[in-house]
């Protein structure tokens, strides 16, 4: 494997990223596994996982681990994905908004709908579509999504509204490819919570 870490990104990233990252790094060095990492940043995150790609192709990888700059991973986590044995898998994430909802879609068309947390099978399970928090991706999917529709994560607006992600999976689908989830990758999503004054409290 020849392995491209990819991170998307608008500007700054949490220390909580910075920490898993150097981690990972480490622990691949470690191994000895022969990989690189990109980091593209951009206003616009479908331009930054073009441009990521374009970058994978032309320089040979054979796997993306697309890592979203709010994450926090073990650094174990691009051996546990391989080892699924999936073109496309990511570990289990939700959002870091409330109500937190599943980064896991059970369809996209013709109606999007989640998985709910409560219901993830033990062993890993297909998915219509997934947030590439962090997803491991061979590239040959990559080169096949291009050559057939040119792009990868430009999004959709038809058959409905599908965001750069939602749309990559919707076109792999489309080449023949299935998504996959493994419920034994567990992703933090670094959130944000607003203290007010009136939260204070005096230390015990």
């Amino acid at each position: 494997m020849k392995l491209l870490i990819a991170v998307p990104t608008l500007d700054t990233v949490p220390v909580d990223f910075l920490e898993s990252l150097s981690k990972l790094i480490i622990r691949l060095k470690d191994d000895g596994v022969d990989f690189a990492l990109k980091i593209e940043a951009g206003t616009l995150v479908y331009f930054a996982r073009e441009s990521l790609t374009r970058y994978a192709i032309a320089n040979c990888f054979t796997h993306v681990l697309w890592l979203d700059s709010d994450m926090v991973f073990t650094d174990g986590i691009a051996d546990d994905l391989q080892f699924c044995g999936k073109q496309i898998v990511t570990g289990i994430a939700h959002s870091r908004r409330p109500p937190y909802s599943s980064c896991l879609f059970t369809q996209i068309f013709p109606g999007v709908e989640k998985w709910k947390g409560n219901e993830y099978p033990a062993a890993p399970f297909r998915v219509a579509a997934c947030g590439m928090a962090a997803c491991l991706v061979a590239v040959e999917v990559l080169e096949a999504v291009r050559a057939k529709f040119g792009n990868c994560f430009q999004p959709m607006m038809d058959p409905i509204i599908y965001g750069e992600d939602v749309a990559f999976c919707w076109r792999a689908a489309q080449c023949g490819f299935e998504i996959w989830a493994d419920p034994a990758v567990r992703v933090g999503h670094v959130g944000r919570t607003v203290i007010w004054p009136e939260d204070w409290r005096e230390s015990p």
